[in-house]
């Protein structure tokens, strides 16, 4: 391979005309940054490439470059920009090509090309014919595959609640603040972060005075990491600058007689104090790409999950279109759904390992006052979803640690058990389904006169 190497061999440098046309005959996929002497290489994308290659293995299927604009004339039209440019080298050919800092959509394009080069290699998949991109000079950013559309990069930002609040138990209150601004959480880790990637996410307060000290306690306990979006799939980093823009609109000293803030812009105001993140595209990029470099992949990757949700008779009687369309707001749909009256022996049965409890002859006479309405629910990530969005397992939990939560949000009175049933995990959903909705099987018999004649 032609050219020097940098990053501990990550990326080879090109710099001339015949270094560009050596690596373009590197076998494999080769992607290449593509940069101006007085702009140079993105930095941002390094650790991206380096987690990229550690997934990938040693079995040298891909390879990273970059080249200077300025010194190669194939490359003459990228001059005089300094957003980065990458282009995707298969087989000789320039076959795709992702303006700026997108991770989200370099991992899934060099995901996607990787994985091709692979099967071809083991002989799984034969090599179709790919054309070339056009002239660099002529391809328009409209023609170019996907790569001009920062939809994750966009939609998507991050998030860290901070070691103080993690030890006082305020991770799930800070999320509910979140979701209750109009926010998402799409993902969420609990990380002791390193000191390389504290100073990289807050590497806009470098130059205060006090930054190291704002380290050694980022570093002191663990922290909770977000993917946080908007609810109504619009961009969530202009949204989150508005809410910045509503706090700062806020006297410092309100007038005497008035209260200090009214409630929507405190509540503003908290969740900017309690969660800090990347407000700017670029940031947001790679701050998702060095914390959750996975995610893309994972969310294209995750499957359809079912889990059973039961509604109790008194809420059911009381609330049903209201938590049927609460049910629909998060993203559930309804594949199977039946209303039951359950017999004792089938709360027992069903409730078998709640029997010696306490509350277990409470439930039991709630579960056989009138009909229980039995639904499976299906979406990614079903499971954990509805758990998360019914909270803690008691009525009184609830109210105290996450008044938002569902079992909260529908405790009916004077009733101390929760009206919300969900599973607790893919294989309790399965056990739980199969006894509400048990599969069906169907005899068909084919007579001998039958089977002759219709041989």
């Amino acid at each position: 391979m032609a050219g020097k190497k940098k990053e501990t061999q990550l990326q080879a440098i090109i710099t001339n005309e015949d270094q560009w046309n050596d690596m373009l005959l590197t076998e494999g996929l080769v992607v290449i940054d593509v940069y101006q002497a007085w702009c140079g290489p993105c930095k941002a994308v390094v650790n991206l490439f380096r987690k990229l290659k550690n997934e990938f293995g040693e079995d040298d299927v891909l390879h990273f470059a970059v080249a200077e604009a300025d010194s190669i004339p194939t490359l003459q039209p990228f001059r005089n920009k300094c957003e980065p440019v990458f282009l995707f080298c298969v087989n000789g050919k320039i076959t795709a090509m992702v303006r700026g800092v997108n991770a989200p959509l370099l991992i899934k394009k060099t995901t996607e090309l990787v994985q091709e080069e692979r099967e071809i290699a083991a002989g799984q998949k034969k090599r179709t014919e790919v054309d070339e991109l056009v002239s660099l000079e002529e391809k328009s950013s409209e023609e170019t595959l996907e790569e001009n559309v920062p939809e994750e990069v966009v939609k998507y930002t991050v998030g860290i609640i901070k070691p103080d609040d993690v030890l006082e138990g305020r991770v799930e209150e800070i999320k509910q603040k979140i979701r209750d601004a109009g926010f998402g959480i799409e993902a969420a880790e609990e990380k002791m972060l390193t000191e390389e990637q504290i100073r990289v996410f807050y590497a806009q307060n470098k130059e205060q005075p006090d930054f190291d000290d704002f380290v050694q306690f980022m570093m002191s306990g663990p922290c909770h990491v977000l993917v946080i979006t908007r609810k109504e799939a619009t961009d969530a980093i202009p949204h989150w600058k508005e809410l910045r823009k509503l706090s700062e609109s806020v006297p410092d000293e309100p007038e005497a007689g008035k209260p200090d803030r009214s409630g929507g812009t405190a509540e503003t105001e908290s969740i900017l104090n309690i969660c800090d993140i990347q407000d700017s595209v670029e940031d947001a990029s790679r701050q998702l790409a060095f914390f959750f470099p996975n995610f893309n992949k994972t969310k294209t990757e995750q499957k359809v999950e079912k889990t059973l949700a039961l509604i109790r008779p008194s809420l059911l009687k009381e609330r049903r279109h209201s938590i049927m369309q609460r049910i629909n707001d998060d993203g559930f749909k309804i594949a199977m759904q039946k209303e039951i009256i359950l017999s004792e022996e089938q709360i027992r049965e069903f409730y078998k390992e709640h029997e010696n409890q306490d509350y277990f002859p409470v439930l039991l006479e709630q579960m056989a006052s009138g009909p229980t309405l039995v639904l499976a629910l299906t979406r990614e990530n079903a499971v954990a979803h509805w758990r998360d969005l019914l909270g803690p397992k008691t009525v009184e939990e609830a109210k105290k640690e996450n008044p938002n939560s569902l079992r909260a949000k529908y405790a009916v009175n004077n009733i101390p058990i929760g009206q919300l049933h969900g599973s607790s995990t893919p294989d309790d959903a399965r056990k739980e389904l199969q006894f509400f909705f048990p599969q069906e099987h169907t005899l068909a018999l084919i007579k001998p006169a039958a089977a002759k004649k219709h041989k």
